[in-house]
């Protein structure tokens, strides 16, 4: 008997054991290409593998490679992932934001982002449409602001709540904050910590 690293496998004479994570592994293959009706020849074309290696893989018919295995997934995840619908902006953003309004004094502010360890917040009227947002950093560089408009800023990134979540996520990398609008009120917001 010997042991076989590459393969994750060993011989017992003329029978070819499999190591049980790697059965495992390709119990899973099978599972999810079924459970996402994934046809053989489609997951097999993808790995660049012929189908009958995909049917011996599947049927522990075969003694595969990791190389073989981390093709097969691979493809496997990819394909899932095409055919999953794009998540959308309102599935991670926090709903009902706490916001401030335009004629509230500063201090106010300070006190909301020091208790709840904000570096922002949205700053809306009335109509809950948004004037502004107050950051840590508009605080500071308006020191004799007393009033949330004094020290707003009006550079920010608005997205609609059926943005796709990726494009989010590429935009997020650049910004604290992402303010989700929609009809011009504000829905929601998402920040860095909502894609950790």
């Amino acid at each position: 008997m010997y042991i076989n690293f590459i393969d994750k496998s060993f011989n017992l004479g003329n029978y070819m054991v499999i190591i049980p994570e790697l059965k495992n592994i390709i119990e899973e293959i099978r599972v999810e290409r079924n459970r996402n009706n994934i046809k053989s020849y489609e997951l097999a074309k993808r790995s660049g593998i012929s189908k009958s290696t995909l049917s011996k893989l599947e049927n522990g018919n075969l003694n595969p490679s990791y190389d073989l295995i981390y093709r097969v997934l691979n493809a496997l995840n990819q394909v899932v992932s095409e055919r999953a619908p794009a998540l959308k902006v309102s599935s991670k953003m926090i709903r009902n934001p706490i916001c401030i309004g335009p004629n509230d004094p500063v201090s106010k502010a300070k006190e909301i982002m020091k208790k709840r360890d904000f570096s922002q917040l949205p700053i809306i009227d009335k109509d809950n449409k948004i004037v502004g947002i107050i950051t840590e950093k508009s605080i500071l560089d308006n020191p004799k602001a007393e009033f949330c408009s004094e020290a707003a800023e009006f550079n920010y990134t608005i997205v609609e709540p059926d943005t796709d979540l990726e494009k989010a996520h590429q935009l997020i990398r650049n910004i604290q904050v992402i303010l989700v609008v929609s009809n011009g009120k504000l829905e929601g917001l998402l920040t860095k910590s909502d894609f950790l």
